[in-house]
């Protein structure tokens, strides 16, 4: 197979499928893997904390905080997986991040190095549902 040639989730989804391990994916260098960031965790993650996310993430780039989750730009594959499975839509593609949601970036990458990676489903916080959609929770981010 001619990786050059194929799309990023396409390549990720024939290697799956051929047998290659997830863990071993993260680990190949090909033209197609990026070497920025491809998503960001943004301000609706905070105190909703839902894992939808972490569970169909190929390469477990996720990291968990105590109510905010993180993507470690290391370790994404910009697969795409993630975005959709989010149900209050933190999840940005770095090239789409509304401006006023920027330093996001800079955020995830320090807090995936904080932060140890999380790679199932946990249930949300109970009052989850209340804080989706809220703005102004930055000041509710809990680093330590």
């Amino acid at each position: 197979m001619n990786l050059a040639i194929c799309k990023p989730l396409s390549s990720i989804l024939a290697l799956e499928k051929l047998g290659v391990n997830h863990e071993i994916l993260a680990e190949i260098d090909t033209p197609w893997r990026r070497k920025n960031m491809a998503f960001v965790v943004t301000e609706n993650c905070i105190k909703c904390k839902y894992t939808d996310c972490v569970a169909v993430c190929p390469v477990d780039a996720f990291h968990e905080g105590p109510n905010f989750l993180a993507i470690d730009p290391e370790v994404c594959i910009d697969c795409d997986l993630c975005t959709p499975e989010c149900p209050v839509d933190a999840i940005y593609q770095e090239d789409a991040l509304p401006e006023n949601m920027q330093h996001y970036r800079e955020l995830n990458i320090e807090l995936a190095k904080l932060w140890p990676v999380i790679t199932e489903v946990i249930p949300a916080p109970a009052d989850a549902d209340e804080w989706g959609g809220v703005t102004g929770k930055e000041q509710y981010l809990i680093i330590e």
